[in-house]
């Protein structure tokens, strides 16, 4: 089980205030001496250098909670189920910045890491013992020395020397963070550097406060960057990202003095407005072309049809209808009773080949049509909205 650190730290405290002492052999005694009575009357208290401890976090915190150790990756996963966003992107960049601010680390070729696995279900404890090696590059990799899994264990012989790896930066990422730090004993040559329970009690090495507050900023961050993303804005999006605060407003005066200071973000295109909300150039759909231009091929001895595609651009559909055949010139001419389609004959080895290019007019729905049509309808002016004008046409 994992005592809090902030209790470790008020233990080791008032066990500091006799310098060199066993702390198993230390009490605490708190006296009361009232003068105000004639005669001199004392309260004391009594009491372990970890009660004592345990009051002042109580007070403080409230009532301490022992939690089973587990790795940073359980925990963020724990969070992630939570829905706990700021809570999993902490965790990760605490255990990443342990690592990294590791007086041992990086590990270095020779380093034996040996990991610690608690009984769990029908398995026993056991533990593995790997070695780091240097290899080309400047790379490094960690394969598994030995291990103390009994034979007979059925279910979980794989999982030996699955942290085995080759030609990496951190041979031991992996393993900090699956394992965790906590299960972890470091040997460098013939000491121990990092010894894991230890570590745990002693406190981490960088401050879990300021983690969670770089969390909640980065969060910040991200969400506003989605914002700006869904509004149309992707230089807003990309300023925010590499702000580490939200960005200023523009500030650009009004343009009369009852008109407030213009509170768009700080890098907004133009113009300025008055409402933090304002985006443009506002949001509209592409609008389809009047008309396309339709490519049709027949084969030789027209026997195949194929359509070719559709362009906004005449020439280049005549150019596409003119491109089947690279070796002869292709010849247009028009068609009788459809002056405005474009024929094209090309030669080719099996017989003629022939091209047109049908010019399509983009139709409106005809749904729609009857839609507006009907609206039309149900707002237009009739005769009873002309009284007056129709009773001086009768009089």
């Amino acid at each position: 089980m994992l005592r809090d650190v902030r209790l470790q730290i008020i233990t080791e405290t008032i066990e500091g205030l006799i310098p060199g002492s066993i702390p198993a052999f230390l009490s605490v005694t708190v006296t009361e001496t009232s003068p105000l009575d004639t005669r001199p009357r004392e309260n004391t208290w009594n009491g372990t250098t970890a009660a004592l401890a345990e009051r002042i976090f109580t007070a403080l915190y409230g009532r301490p909670r022992y939690t089973p150790q587990v790795s940073p990756l359980a925990q963020a996963e724990d969070a992630k189920r939570a829905r706990d966003i700021i809570g999993e992107v902490g965790i990760l960049m605490s255990a990443g910045a342990d690592l990294e601010s590791a007086p041992w680390h990086p590990v270095r070729p020779g380093d034996l890491v040996h990991v610690h696995y608690e009984a769990a279900g029908q398995a026993s404890a056991f533990g593995e013992t790997y070695i780091v090696g240097s290899e080309d590059g400047g790379l490094m990799g960690m394969q598994l020395l030995a291990h103390t899994l009994p034979a007979a264990t059925d279910g979980i012989e794989g999982m030996v020397g699955c942290f085995a790896v080759d030609a990496v930066d951190d041979p031991i990422f992996e393993l900090w963070f699956e394992a965790g730090p906590h299960r972890l004993t470091i040997v460098r040559d013939g000491q121990v550097v990092h010894d894991g329970q230890l570590a745990s009690l002693n406190g981490r090495t960088v401050s879990a406060a300021g983690l969670r507050t770089a969390a909640v900023a980065l969060t910040s961050a991200i969400h506003e960057a989605e914002r700006y993303l869904e509004r149309g804005e992707p230089e807003l999006a990309l300023a925010r990202l590499r702000s580490d605060k939200p960005l200023p407003p523009c500030g650009a005066p009004g343009f009369t003095p009852e008109q407030p200071d213009c509170p768009r973000p700080q890098g907004h295109r133009p113009p300025c407005s008055d409402s933090a909300d304002y985006v443009s150039p506002p949001h509209e759909c592409p609008a389809l072309p009047e008309q396309l231009f339709a490519v049709l091929s027949v084969g030789p001895k027209r026997t195949t049809i194929s359509f070719e595609g559709l362009y906004a651009d005449k020439e280049a559909a005549l150019d596409v209808a003119s491109g089947w055949d690279q070796r002869a010139e292709a010849e247009r001419r028009g068609g009788q009773g459809v002056p405005d389609y474009v024929f094209v004959d090309l030669p080719t080895p099996g017989g003629p080949s022939l091209a047109v290019v049908a010019p399509m007019p983009v139709m409106p729905d005809p749904a729609a049509e009857e839609e507006w049509a009907a609206e039309g309808m149900a707002t237009a002016l009739g005769p009873e909205d002309y009284a007056d004008d129709y009773r001086d046409v009768d009089e």
